[in-house]
């Protein structure tokens, strides 16, 4: 019985663990990408104030800024849905919980699920390309019903 304790109590902390290490490892990538960023738009003010534009330059980082923003919404829903799950299995017992402590564990777990049905939204609302060919592949099917 000891032994089934524990066993069940290490998947617990070694699946909470993971969820964690999950998110600190995406945050810190797209905060290290947010300050790259940052670093690259004072370089290229610097060069323009100094009266050395690059038209190409300027373009290329606001392309890369509005891909870092998209990729943060699409980050901070994936932190907004997988937190309150790795919080909850790090804090409540596998075995023997009341039913309140179960239904948020369920709860938690639909979050996960809800993140994977949002994705596409997001990026479709993000991203003008994957908007683009959603609404060309449902041209496409739509035209053929007909």
């Amino acid at each position: 019985m000891g032994c089934l304790l524990l066993l069940t109590f290490g998947r617990s902390f070694l699946r909470s663990y993971f969820v964690s290490l999950c998110l600190i490892t995406t945050i810190f990538a797209y905060a290290k990408i947010f300050f790259s960023l940052r670093h690259n738009q004072i370089h290229v003010q610097n060069h323009v104030a100094q009266g050395q534009p690059s038209q190409a330059i300027t373009l290329n980082i606001a392309r890369y800024r509005k891909a870092v923003y998209s990729a943060m919404w699409v980050q901070g829903t994936l932190v907004a849905c997988y937190l309150p799950f790795g919080i909850v299995v790090a804090l409540t017992p596998q075995q023997g919980m009341s039913l309140s402590v179960y239904l948020v564990r369920r709860f938690t777990v639909s979050l996960l699920y809800l993140n994977s049905s949002l994705n596409p939204f997001l990026y479709c609302w993000k991203i003008r390309e994957v908007r683009q060919a959603v609404k060309k592949t449902l041209r496409q099917l739509f035209c053929r019903s007909n």
